[in-house]
């Protein structure tokens, strides 16, 4: 058979030239991964690429660099909090926030649509085993007059206290965030300032109010805030 090498050549070249194309504009991607609403980095969270089939972590500083193009969609998670999709645009540093979840702790699960409501179900359980300070009993307890030295050791050192103690945490963490997210969010801040969309969650980040300063406050204030707040925040940005 004889080859028309005069055909061939053409099309080997457009391959080539695609095929190089194709390699230029996958670049290494560099980006920060932040718990939403803080400024808490998130180490150990896989960053995967659903076009490559690559799957890089964060450190303990929530960095990481993986491998895309423009187009390519990535798929984060992370034990704890929600998965996240996001389509790569561009290659300039990329902040990623994550949103805890709250569905297990060892072997006590939140099972109420509210996680205030939740806290006082399973607190109610830990009393049934004894634990009534929450895993961090008063030092007092220790007296041999009038204190209970075994109920202190009991709730501080086993499992149940440990346990109660972190589900505690957790769980005042996640209403102070639920307290705070109803009044300071994405709709209350776009309705005062004139912020855009791309800016909202560096926003929340650097000026994210601390939850009991915030019970003090009434709208008047809050609103006043969050003015004050943004004429800080657009100092240096396009506005």
């Amino acid at each position: 058979m004889k080859v028309n090498y005069k055909q061939i050549l053409p099309l080997f070249m457009l391959l080539t030239i695609f095929t190089g194309v194709r390699a230029q504009s996958q670049k290494m991607l560099n980006g920060v991964i932040f718990q939403v609403g803080t400024k808490t980095r998130v180490g150990g969270a896989a960053v995967y690429n659903k076009r490559t089939g690559y799957t890089n972590t964060t450190n303990n500083f929530g960095l990481f660099d993986i491998l895309a193009q423009t187009g390519d969609t990535l798929t984060i998670t992370h034990s704890g909090y929600q998965d996240k999709e996001l389509i790569v645009s561009s290659f300039s540093n990329l902040v990623v926030y994550l949103r805890p979840s709250v569905n297990q702790l060892d072997e006590v699960k939140i099972t109420s649509q509210s996680v205030k409501q939740g806290l006082k179900e399973t607190e109610a359980g830990y009393r049934d085993k004894g634990i009534f300070y929450k895993g961090k009993p008063p030092l007092g307890l220790l007296s041999p007059i009038g204190g209970s030295p075994l109920t202190y050791l009991y709730e501080r050192f086993s499992k149940d206290g440990k346990r109660a103690r972190r589900l505690s945490e957790l769980s005042a963490r996640e209403v102070a965030y639920s307290d705070v997210s109803a009044r300071f969010n994405n709709t209350v801040i776009k309705n005062i300032v004139p912020i855009k969309e791309k800016d909202l969650e560096d926003f929340k980040t650097a000026y994210w109010p601390d939850a009991e300063q915030l019970k003090k406050w009434a709208d008047y204030d809050l609103h006043g805030y969050i003015k004050k707040s943004f004429e800080e925040f657009k100092k240096g940005k396009d506005y």
